[in-house]
């Protein structure tokens, strides 16, 4: 587009030149290498048990995720109870039950350790953030070289560019976030199968993640998970709730019982209920705008339009 002044016609738009070409691609490759050095993705964890023997004990974390690893500074505070809380709970199931269980499972403990060793020799735990990081690596180097691929003018080259700058941008707000849930969440296929027997998701694995208990296996009953999300500036908010009957504070013989039901409110057993309320902010980090300057730079800088047929060119004149 053209505008008339003075009876001169002024482009709004340079003309091509080949000084622009490469400050076109060195600008490319200085945002790629900006990018490539600054945090991807910044996680903002808040959690507090709200009831129960660890409350009132804050837990805050702050989770910077780059290119090459994953750094994590965690805090706690009004920590006493929750240092007593873990002092005063002792979880250890009865002899009887625990010797009827390995009773039932020793006729197939030699199945399961060579089910258990073949898929140990066959696959291997998938890390889902480090996949999305080469999936990122990929793209940067796609997007420089569709940059040079402009430059020398081969059929359909600015379409590849928009495609792969697309993509780009598409990893950073999609595939990186999605991998970190998925690498904080686990992909242990026998909990999938768990968690959708009794109607729960991936959502509920997160809120159990984020929840700090103890390592027991079977130690909480009644458990309850919620996971509510919402967009925020710039990235996703998870609200996460996670509630149960914990059996370190029950005496022994009274497990049975616990399990079954919950206590009532008046027995000494309804003390061991415990509840943990969290929120989890994913937000990009503050350098990844600068992708976005790559197509201003694209328009201010033109690549060498395609040259019209000799023949197209005599009919106009």
């Amino acid at each position: 587009m053209k505008q008339i002044r003075g009876g001169k016609s002024i482009a709004l738009r340079p003309s091509h030149s080949r000084i622009g070409d490469f400050t076109r691609l060195g600008f490319t490759i200085l945002v790629v290498i900006h990018v490539l050095i600054s945090a991807w993705l910044v996680v903002d964890f808040e959690g507090r048990y709200t009831e129960g023997k660890p409350a009132p004990t804050n837990v805050n974390a702050l989770i910077a995720v780059d290119s090459e690893k994953t750094l994590i500074d965690v805090e706690m505070e009004n920590s006493t109870s929750f240092i007593l809380y873990m002092i005063y709970r002792d979880y250890s199931e009865p002899e009887i039950e625990t010797n009827q269980s390995q009773g039932e499972s020793n006729d197939t403990s030699d199945e399961e350790q060579d089910n258990e060793q073949k898929k140990g020799t066959d696959s291997e735990d998938i890390e889902w953030l480090k996949l999305g990081r080469n999936v990122v690596f990929i793209f940067m180097a796609l997007l420089i070289i569709s940059e040079i691929l402009v430059m020398i003018g081969i059929p359909f080259r600015a379409t590849i560019r928009v495609m792969m700058w697309i993509l780009l941008v598409a990893s950073f707000a999609i595939v990186i976030p999605s991998t970190y849930v998925l690498d904080l969440v686990g992909d242990d296929e026998d909990d999938d199968k768990k968690n959708d027997e009794d109607g729960k998701g991936v959502t509920d694995s997160l809120s159990e993640e984020t929840f700090v208990q103890s390592t027991e296996s079977g130690s909480m009953a009644h458990e309850d998970n919620s996971v509510d999300s919402n967009l925020i500036f710039w990235g996703i908010q998870f609200d996460m709730m996670f509630s149960g009957y914990d059996l370190g504070l029950v005496e022994p013989e009274n497990y049975s019982a616990v399990r079954e039901q919950p206590p009532d409110e008046n027995s000494t057993d309804s003390d061991s209920f415990v509840k943990f309320e969290s929120n989890l902010k994913l937000q990009y980090g503050k350098n990844l705008p600068s992708v976005l300057l790559i197509p201003i730079v694209w328009y201010i800088l033109p690549a060498k339009p395609k040259q019209r047929p000799k023949q197209y060119l005599l009919e106009s004149e």
